[in-house]
């Protein structure tokens, strides 16, 4: 029975050489025009490859003119291959000492080669001939170097897998190293944007919340003003209520001082100042009555372009006329004073008269005032 090797050997021969005629001239031809070495041992090799099936004795002599041209390029890779293929030949034509001896030549050439898989096949050969010759010894000792080329054969091939397979483990680690990377950049990126959105946000927030609070600063300076501007012309009771139902509702009170302040020929001093400047003196004045009525816990009801209306005795503040009366001493005073500044100066000044009412409500009628009351009053005209 033929060994494994020779059947595999002998149907690439075959399917080689489909059309062998042709293809042995081409090579003839090629062969002849041939100029170097290394090209004319291509050439006897595949002649003897496609003579190996009709031509022994011609494949075996392009085969040892191509082991020859081999040594000669001192190449051992290709005297390898033609030395097998040789043995091959000495083996189909019966010649199996000559097989034995290129087989030999085909290992040690491999071996210094570095071709393991071709020593394989090249003692695989030679176990099967010097067994199919008795020659049991030296088929035992092919047999054991076989098994030891097997077993090369076996630590190169899981040598080859495991490097493969680190290969495969570090094309896997530097893909997951890769996404590692792209996830950590794509999540910083993430981050990073969202730091910026939440800036901006932060910034626009701040920014509507600072214009928020301009406006509810201005909006709170302007109920300001105008809660003074009420408290300026209505008494806080009724400018609060005002302020709260935007309406107010009839008072009734039992005791009452009011008093009415007008300017005397306000007309003609309005004629001598500025627009500007008449309101501010008016603003100036009727400011020192505001502070004279309120030390005496006197309210003021109103003003009417050059009247100024007090009152007393209302809700729970005072309502003694007589505390009235020194209100009014107190502006003629300081009236008096203001008309001696503006005279010294050559400026216009205002001089007032002063009236006053006091009424009680239950009995309806006015109430009695003392004569030292009364002597104040007549000063005040």
């Amino acid at each position: 029975m033929r060994h494994p090797a020779s059947l595999i050997f002998l149907l690439a021969l075959c399917c080689a050489g489909t059309s062998p005629a042709q293809t042995v001239a081409e090579l003839e031809e090629r062969l002849r025009s041939a100029s170097t070495p290394a090209e004319q041992y291509d050439i006897h090799l595949k002649l003897a490859k496609n003579l190996f099936a009709d031509e022994l004795e011609q494949a075996d002599s392009h085969a040892a003119k191509a082991v020859a041209l081999a040594i000669e390029m001192q190449d051992k890779s290709r005297e390898a291959e033609a030395s097998f293929f040789r043995g091959n030949v000495a083996q189909r034509r019966g010649h199996n000492r000559d097989a034995v001896d290129y087989f030999t030549q085909a290992r040690e050439a491999a071996n210094a080669g570095v071709l393991p898989d071709l020593s394989l096949q090249a003692v695989e050969q030679l176990q099967e001939l010097t067994a199919s010759q008795g020659d049991y010894r030296a088929a035992y000792n092919w047999s054991r170097e076989r098994t030891e080329l097997l077993q090369a054969k076996a630590r190169r091939t899981a040598e080859e897998q495991r490097r493969k397979q680190q290969i495969i483990e570090a094309e896997l680690n530097e893909q997951k190293e890769r996404a590692t990377r792209i996830w950590t950049a794509s999540l910083a990126g993430l981050i990073l944007a969202m730091s910026v959105l939440y800036y901006f946000r932060q910034r626009a927030n701040r920014r509507t919340r600072g214009e928020l609070a301009e406006k509810n600063a201005m909006i709170e300076e302007k109920r300001r003003r105008s809660e003074q501007l009420l408290l300026n012309i209505l008494p806080k009771a009724v400018a609060a209520e005002l302020t709260i139902t935007n309406k107010v509702t009839a008072r009734r009170y039992e005791h009452a001082t009011i008093m009415f302040v007008d300017f005397v020929n306000f007309t003609r001093a309005a004629e001598q100042l500025e627009p500007e400047m008449l309101v501010k003196e008016l603003d100036f004045c009727f400011s020192r009555f505001d502070t004279i009525t309120s030390r005496y816990r006197i309210e003021k009801i109103k003003t009417v372009g050059d009247a100024y209306i007090c009152a007393s005795g209302l809700s729970d503040h005072n309502d003694r006329p007589a505390d009235m009366i020194h209100a009014a001493l107190d502006i003629q005073e300081f009236l008096r004073k203001l008309k001696a500044e503006r005279v010294a100066t050559g400026r216009a000044y205002f001089e007032a008269r002063i009236g006053i009412a006091c009424v009680d409500r239950d009995a309806m009628r006015p109430i009695p005032i003392p004569p030292a009351v009364r002597a104040q009053l007549a000063s005040l005209v």
